[in-house]
């Protein structure tokens, strides 16, 4: 090995000056008196100087008087007393007038006799550092805000749904109480008592209202409201209630319609709270809605979706109360003018209700004209639940003298399910099966009874099970039990907006079967639905340019969210009106030529944080356009 060259003293000189010029600190050498002896590249060039041009010069020359007397207090410490200074964080303000944070270190200078003749300087911008620090500790005090609340929020939730609780038992034995004084024979009570009887009942009516929303609101804020979904006929879920609204409104000579489309379309929903919002929408559009008025409850049949709406000719809403209608304990001035006081939960309740079954809300009002409160609902297909095969082989299978269950299993639009999960075909009925046969295997007495038989159909997802000498405990056990296995099986697929429902159906009590299949079992259904949300046509993530030329030739540039071949969804500033007729321009990623093309609004999604909405548009008049967009709607990944 050679040796190692020690560098000379001048040598030495050029790698400190090479040092010092890159470095992107600023360094600098003072005497005693102040005077800069050397500096580097960086602190000149800070100052819009040249090095040499500062030899010689103090912090007076360069700096203003109030912060040149607080860098030489320093500079006097360090000569007189021989002790440095360690990273001195201070603000200051830059030549450009910009304000910043350093950090300096000034360090004492000695000759050979140990004298102070001097001192180094280092001084380094630490502003972005300082930020970091800032927004950290902003972080940690909005964090330790945002715990007290959550805590304050848990216990005024516990409290609402203890009290809430607490309340309706000594409410529903005042209510029967009154029930059974005002249900007695005319002549026991006169006149002006049935009127206080009537009274009463109204205002412990409206106390149980106020009482089941705060249990609704409690549940939703401690993530306990849970949906228990059923197959239902959307037309017979919105007009269920339609003799008792209609008497209400007649009680003010309102008109009342219904506008029903002539399909009949079966979803899958929570029946009881769907039913609770159109409720809330319907007792909100009478109350206020003067006398005369008219209100219509609208059902649309859109590409993926239903729509419902709920339009009045009553007070309306002021522009500036829209976007906090839908908030908890809020009321706007138009409605406590209109109406007695309450909580104003009702709409906050239905938007919860709504968004947790994948839905949307929204409103659209004019002060003295009216207003329109719209919701939508994912649109889910399903078919045989129990085919005439099946039943045959029931029928062939089982004695006339047996009390039979059948478990029926279906999967809800099986080939759109299977490539949501992507899942092969026979390994998906083999882990069914598996998962099945666990289940079974665990029951008691499993030695003591017929053996169930298992029935699979791999064209439409449906297994069954013939579950023979059982009762209905034991069965309803033995459904939730495969039907929490089942969920826990998708769980661990990853499989995202897959819903499981435990259903029942009389069968074939209310069923008609031709001749020649004979029914002579006394057969006892339970379904086990399984399903995920399906379209008629495919939705792909798509990001483009757009324009959109809104009513009296208004313009806007936004940008697309998605596009499928019968609409497209992209992002607005402007609240458009439902049902408005509106043209955009789409700038094709591939091609760059613009396309044209005109549509109806179907529905929208408020984002208030941001100001914006998202637009959901069919298109109505595509022509020799459909091709194009057919072709842009495969061109990305399934949403």
């Amino acid at each position: 090995m050679g040796k190692i060259k020690i560098p000379d003293f001048k040598h030495k000189y050029h790698l400190l000056l090479d040092l010092m010029d890159r470095v992107p600190d600023v360094i600098y050498f003072k005497d005693t008196k102040g005077k800069f002896v050397m500096v580097n590249q960086a602190h000149a060039k800070g100052l819009g100087l040249k090095p040499q041009d500062l030899i010689g010069k103090s912090d007076f020359d360069l700096f203003p008087k109030e912060r040149a007397e607080s860098m030489t207090k320093d500079d006097l410490y360090v000569i007189r007393n021989g002790k440095p200074i360690i990273d001195k964080i201070e603000r200051a303000t830059r030549p450009d007038g910009e304000d910043n944070y350093v950090s300096t270190t000034k360090i004492p200078r000695f000759d050979k006799q140990g004298r102070v003749i001097g001192l180094m300087g280092i001084t380094r911008d630490i502003t972005h550092r300082m930020h970091l620090e800032r927004i950290k500790n902003e972080k940690e005090r909005i964090e330790k805000k945002l715990q007290l609340l959550e805590g304050v929020s848990k216990v005024k939730s516990d409290f609402v749904a203890v009290l809430s609780h607490e309340l309706r038992t000594p409410l529903a034995i005042a209510n029967e109480s009154l029930r059974q004084i005002y249900e007695e024979p005319p002549g026991l009570t006169d006149q002006r008592q049935r009127k206080l009887l009537s009274m009463t009942k109204n205002n412990l009516e409206r106390l149980g209202r106020l009482i089941d929303n705060l249990l609704d609101m409690s549940r939703v804020e401690r993530h306990k409201l849970r949906l228990h979904y059923s197959l239902v006929n959307f037309n017979d879920l919105a007009t269920g209630n339609s003799a008792y609204f209609r008497k209400l409104a007649q009680g003010k000579h309102i008109t009342l319609k219904y506008s029903l489309p002539p399909e009949q379309t079966n979803i899958f929903v929570d029946a009881e709270r769907i039913t609770q919002v159109i409720t809330n929408l319907l007792n909100n559009a009478i109350k206020f809605t003067e006398q005369n008025g008219e209100i219509a409850l609208e059902v649309k049949i859109l590409e993926n979706k239903i729509r419902v709406a709920v339009i009045d000719t009553g007070v309306g809403i002021a522009k500036d109360d829209l976007k906090k209608l839908f908030s908890r304990f809020i009321q706007v001035s138009s409605f406590m003018e209109s109406a007695g006081k309450g909580l104003g939960l009702g709409l906050s309740i239905s938007k919860e209700l709504v968004e947790l079954h994948g839905g949307e809300i929204w409103v659209e009002s004019t002060p003295g004209v009216g207003s329109k409160f719209y919701f939508t609902l994912p649109k889910i297909y399903s078919f045989h639940m129990l085919d005439k095969r099946n039943r045959e082989k029931i029928n062939h299978l089982l004695s006339h003298t047996l009390s039979v269950y059948l478990i029926n299993i279906s999967i809800i639009h099986f080939n759109e399910f299977k490539r949501i999960l992507k899942l092969k075909h026979e390994n998906f009925f083999r882990d069914l099966r598996r998962i099945i046969k666990i289940v079974l295997d665990e029951l008691p007495n499993k030695q003591e009874r017929k053996p169930p038989l298992i029935l699979q159909d791999t064209r439409y997802g449906i297994t069954s099970i013939i579950f023979p000498e059982s009762d209905d405990k034991e069965t309803s056990k033995l459904c939730d039990t495969l039907r929490n296995r089942i969920k826990n099986y998708f769980a661990a697929l990853k499989g995202e907006n897959i819903f499981i429902n435990l259903g029942i159906i009389s069968y074939p009590e209310h069923a008609k079967v031709s001749p020649p299949v004979h029914l002579s079992a006394n057969i006892n259904i339970r379904k086990i639905i399984i399903g995920a949300e399906s379209r008629r046509h495919k939705r792909t993530n798509y990001k483009a340019n757009i324009e959109i030329l809104h009513a009296q030739e208004n313009r806007e540039l936004s940008e697309t969210v998605d596009i499928s071949a019968s609409g497209i969804c992209f992002i607005s500033r402007i609240a458009l009106e439902t049902d408005s007729e509106v043209t955009i321009r789409l700038r094709e990623r591939l091609q760059g030529k613009p396309l044209s093309l005109r549509g109806r609004i179907a529905w929208r999604k408020d984002l208030p944080e941001s100001g914006k909405y998202i637009i959901g548009l069919e298109f109505t008049e595509l022509g020799d356009k459909k091709r194009r967009i057919e072709k842009l709607a495969r061109s990305a990944s399934f949403t």
